[in-house]
C-alpha cells in the first residue's frame, strides 16, 4: 500500500503496513507501464483508495472478479496504528494515472478473515463488495487452486500500481516464475513490485479469456530474499465465495 497522509501529502517509498512491505523491485526491474489499461486483461486491475478512522489515505491495487466484486490485501483495509477498519473504500478500474476510465466505484462491504489480523501472512486478503456493478467492459479474473505442477511450470504476471514509478498512479506490469518449491499457503517470487502493488492478481501471463489468478500478491516475505503472495487455494475461494452470499 501506498499512503497519503491526512495533510494529505504522499508519502514515497516503502511504508511497512501491519509490519510488511508491500514489495520489493528486485534487480533487474523489468516492470513495464501498461498503455491500453481499458483492454484485457488490464481492466481488471484498479486502485483501491481507503479512508481510514484516523484520516489517512492509502492506496493499493485490487483486481474484479465479477461486475461487484473486488479482490485486494487485508491490509489495504485495516491497520491498527490507523484506527483499525477503513471506513471508505473505493475502486476504480482501469486507473491510468490521471485518467479514471470506468469511474470511481465506492464499496459498502470489505470482508478479510477473522485470523486477519493476529495471524496475518496467509490470511492477508479481501474481497470489496461495490455498491453499484462495473462496466461491462471491465475484464473479469478467475481464482484457481493451482496444483503444484501447474505453478512450478508456469509463468506469471503481476500488474499494479507502484508508488516508485511516475506518472502517479500509472499501471505497470512485471512477469516470472515462482521459486520452487510453492508454499501450501505463500508463493513466493523475485518478480519486482513496489508499495502501492498489494492486492495485484499473481495471474497467468498475457492471458486474455479464462485468465486464472494463483496468488494475491501481499508484500516482502520475511527474509526479505522473494516477494510473496497470499496462494489461492480451496479454502480461499470457498471463503470468498461466502463473502459473495453475505
Amino acid at each position: 500500500m501506498s499512503t497519503v497522509a491526512s495533510t494529505p501529502q504522499l508519502l514515497t517509498g516503502h511504508r511497512p503496513i501491519g509490519g510488511r512491505q508491500d514489495g520489493m523491485p528486485f534487480r533487474p526491474d523489468k516492470r513495464v507501464r501498461v498503455g491500453q489499461t481499458t483492454q484485457n486483461p488490464w481492466s481488471a486491475t484498479g486502485l483501491v483508495s481507503a479512508t481510514f478512522p484516523d484520516g489517512s489515505i492509502g492506496e493499493a491495487t485490487g483486481f474484479a472478479i465479477g461486475n461487484q466484486f473486488v479482490v485486494t490485501a487485508a491490509h489495504a483495509v485495516y491497520d491498527r496504528d490507523w484506527g483499525g477498519t477503513a471506513t471508505r473504500v473505493s475502486f476504480e478500474a482501469g486507473r491510468d494515472a490521471v485518467k479514471i476510465p470506468f469511474r470511481n466505484v465506492e464499496a459498502v462491504a470489505w470482508h478479510i478473515p477473522q485470523e486477519y489480523p493476529s495471524c496475518g501472512g496467509s490470511y492477508d486478503y479481501c474481497m470489496l463488495t461495490l455498491g453499484e456493478p462495473l462496466v461491462s467492459e471491465v475484464y473479469c479474473y478467475q481464482l484457481v487452486a493451482a496444483g503444484d505442477k501447474e505453478l512450478e511450470k508456469g509463468e506469471f504476471q503481476i500488474a499494479g500500481y507502484p508508488d516508485d514509478k511516475v506518472p502517479e498512479n500509472s499501471m505497470w506490469h512485471a512477469s516470472g516464475r515462482l521459486l520452487r518449491p510453492p508454499g501450501s499457503r505463500a508463493l513466493h517470487y523475485r518478480i519486482p513490485t513496489s508499495g502501492g502493488q498489494c492486492g495485484a492478481a499473481v495471474a497467468s501471463y498475457l492471458g486474455t479469456k479464462s485468465t486464472p489468478v494463483v496468488g494475491i500478491h501481499i508484500g516482502v516475505a520475511k527474509d526479505r530474499e522473494a516477494n510473496e503472495a497470499v496462494r489461492v487455494t480451496r479454502e480461499v475461494i470457498d471463503q470468498i465465495e461466502a463473502w459473495k452470499r453475505a
